[in-house]
This record gives C-alpha cells, structure tokens and sequence, in this order.
C-alpha cells in the first residue's frame, strides 16, 4: 500500500478544525484514514497488469530506447503509475509513465538509456502503482522483468579501420611485393615491363614462352594470430578515465576487424591467473566483442607461464602473437620475462598503453612538490625504457603509445610484418 501526497493535504486540512475543539482532529483523521482505506480496496490488485521489457544490445558511449510494454489482463479499468527501473549505472531519461488502461488495452512506453559502462547488466525493477478512484492510495507491486542488457565495448579505434583496410588493399593489389620468396606467396606470371627488378625475371619461362616474364607475389594469408590480453592487476591501472584493459580489448578489436579483411586466423586469448576468455577464428565481430565487453581486470598476478603454454597449445607452429599489457617494474620483471623464452618460436608484439600524464608530470615549475613529481616521473619513464629494451633483447617487438593511439600503431606493425612477409 502507498499513499499520495493528496492525503497529507486532507490531513492538513484538518489543523484548523482542531483548533475550534478537541474531538474534531480524531475524527476528521478517522474519516481521512477510511477514505485511504476505501481507495486502497478499490485501486485494483497491480499482479493483473502484466509488464514486458525485451532485451538491449547496444555499444557504450551510445544511447538506446528502452520500451516498457504495460497490458491491462483485469475485467476493469485500471490507471497508475509504472517506473522502469534500471541499475545506477544506467542513466535513464523519462523513467516514469501515467497509464489508464481498458480491460484488455496495453501501452508502449520508451525511456532513453545511456549506460556508463561495458558488460552484461540485469534489468533493475519495474514498479507498479494502481490508484483508486479518490487518489488518495493505493496498491504497489515490484516485478523484476527478464531482460538482459548487453553493452558491447566502445571500440573507438574503428575511425582508424577505413585507412587500415585502404593500406591492406594497396598491399594485397601490388605487382610485386619481394623480390626474395620468404614469407610470401606466389602469385602469377606477367610480361615484364620498364621499371621491374630484374632479379624478379623467371629465367625458365621466359626461355619456355620466348617473352619476358616476371614473377609476381601476394600477400601471406591464413597465417594464424594469437592477441593475448592481460587482465590482471597491471590491466586494473587506470590511464585517464578509463582502466587500461579497454585500451587491450579496443586493440584486440581493431586487430579482429583487419585480420578477418586480410584472410588470416584470430585466436584472442584474455588470461590473468588463470584463462578468463579463450575466442577462436571463425565467430564474428559482434561475438568477439560480445565476449570481450564482460572482462574485468582483476588484481591478481597475470601468470605468463600458463600463457605460453596455452599458446603452444593455439599454436605449435610459427604464429604471431600480440601481448597487451602494461611495463610495470613491480610486475614484469618475475613473470612475461621468463615466458618470452618459452614463445622464441612465434613473432612476438608487445603493446603497451603508456600513461601521457607522465610526461606532464616531468615538467617543473619551480616548486618543490613538483621536483619530487618530476623525479618521480622520470624514474618511471626510465624503468618502462629498461624493460622495453630488455624485452627487445629477447627478441620482442615493442610498440609504446598512448591508449588511444596504441590500436593504431598495432595495426601498423602488424601490416608491417604482412608486408614484410614475416608473419
């Protein structure tokens, strides 16, 4: 039961009359309490509007429209309030709607959602009011409509595909790539023309056709890419507003996209102490980043030598493996450093989101807060530099940049090695 702000004002009405007497405040209170009382009776029970909520998939840093199906399944006319309720972090415009409803009649109602963050969310509560004919009070029931809210990644790198894929093309439409086999793939024969490398004439058939042919090859395909997030507690960091996990799954993205334009295999592997996400070639864009939206990071040490072992397993032969993660001096040192031995046999690309708020802090105003925030700076910058060479000195390629930069500079080195024929 619930009552409305219309009873206080009865309620208050009453004041005056207990100033001319005693007896007047009970029992006009008497009268107001059984008007209440025959309202609530005939407001209707709530449990006979039936509400529906179909489910939301949308991408974060977007709005959608929420709709609220009300139907009437009573014999009389009801009329009310319904609130569609959605977790905190949903922020929901025009929650609340006014119904009157016929026996039998339904309403639509649509509330615009904007959710602040990734994952799958349960919807919140729907509440419904009945009122009775006075408006005084009446009846209330919760109901937690079966609706799902899935919020898929933001995937901000996507202004980076289309110059990506216009690079791809180029690649993929040239004549000649290598002059040297390599990592490449034959392609055709064609007459050569002015301005080819001699060293691409096919001797035998030319000597066969009696004209001159060059050899031409294509881009390597089918080759087989392993994109390993790090979700433990160097993932947790935060780079700006935002942890740097999203900077690895907005990386393991791009990746996706170009790898299924190219023709190869994508393997996304997300691992902190233990597997959190294992995605296979062959499921589309909006599965990857379905499975990806509802990775978290944990504050557990991410254990890299289970991480090699499960991408021998992915992959026995050559492959290229792209690690997100972060140089932490606290945290690399005892564990990616003793796992690069264990993938000597892969390409290894080490994508690191590094933080531009400590190259703000290096500059000194003259202040000593700031020469201590400076030297403070510094000696991290230096330590990420260390590690970085060090990982080079194993044989890693290293690719540092900011987080909305670092998909992009991915992307690159990753065409670089198409290019270069050494994936």
């Amino acid at each position: 039961m619930f009552v409305t702000p219309r009873s206080a004002i009865l309620l208050a009405l009453g004041i005056p009359l207990g100033i001319a007497g005693w007896h007047w405040p009970v029992g006009f209170l008497a009268i107001t309490v059984a008007a209440c009382g025959a309202d609530w009776l005939l407001a209707g029970n709530p449990r006979l509007l039936t509400v529906t909520r179909p489910d939301v998939t949308m991408r974060l840093g977007t709005s959608a429209s929420s709709v609220l199906v009300i139907r009437n399944e009573d014999t009389r006319i009801r009329r009310g309030i319904v609130r569609n309720g959605w977790p905190p972090s949903v922020a929901v415009t025009d929650p609340v709607v006014e119904f009157r409803l016929g026996p039998g009649a339904d309403i639509r109602h649509v509330s615009t959602i904007e959710p602040s963050r990734r994952g799958t969310l349960a919807g919140g509560p729907v509440t419904v009011r009945t009122c009775g004919p006075l408006g005084l009070a009446g009846r209330q029931h919760e109901t937690h409509a079966e609706t799902t809210l899935r919020i898929l990644p933001e995937f901000q790198s996507r202004r980076f595909l289309p110059s990506r894929l216009t690079r791809l093309r180029e690649l993929t439409g040239r004549s000649l790539l290598l002059v040297s086999g390599e990592g490449t793939e034959f392609d055709s024969l064609r007459e050569y023309v002015r301005g080819d490398d001699v060293r691409a004439i096919d001797w035998r058939s030319t000597a066969r056709r009696g004209e001159t042919l060059v050899r031409t090859w294509r881009p390597e395909r089918d080759r087989r890419i392993i994109s390993v997030i790090d979700c433990g507690r160097s993932a947790a960091s935060r780079i700006g507003s935002a942890p740097r996990i999203d900077s690895s799954i907005d990386t393991a993205l791009l990746l996706a996209a170009l790898s299924q334009k190219a023709g190869d295999r994508l393997h996304v592997l997300a691992h902190d102490s233990a597997q959190r996400v294992r995605i296979d070639p062959g499921d589309t864009m909006f599965g990857v980043a379905a499975r990806l939206g509802d990775l978290t990071p944990s504050l557990t040490q991410t254990d890299w030598v289970a991480v090699a072992a499960a991408v021998r397993s992915i992959s026995p032969s050559k492959a290229l493996v792209v690690i997100s993660t972060g140089l932490d001096s606290g945290v690399i040192p005892g564990g990616l450093l003793e796992a690069i031995p264990l993938m000597n046999r892969h390409t290894l690309l080490i994508a690191v989101s590094s933080d531009p708020t400590l190259e703000q802090m290096t500059r000194v105003d003259g202040t000593v807060h700031s020469a201590y925030e400076a030297a403070a700076a510094h000696r991290t910058l230096l330590e990420e530099k260390a590690l970085a060479e060090h990982l080079r000195r194993l044989g890693a390629r290293v690719v540092i940049a900011p987080p909305d930069r670092l998909p992009a500079a991915v992307a690159d080195a990753y065409l670089d090695l198409k290019e270069a024929g050494r994936l």
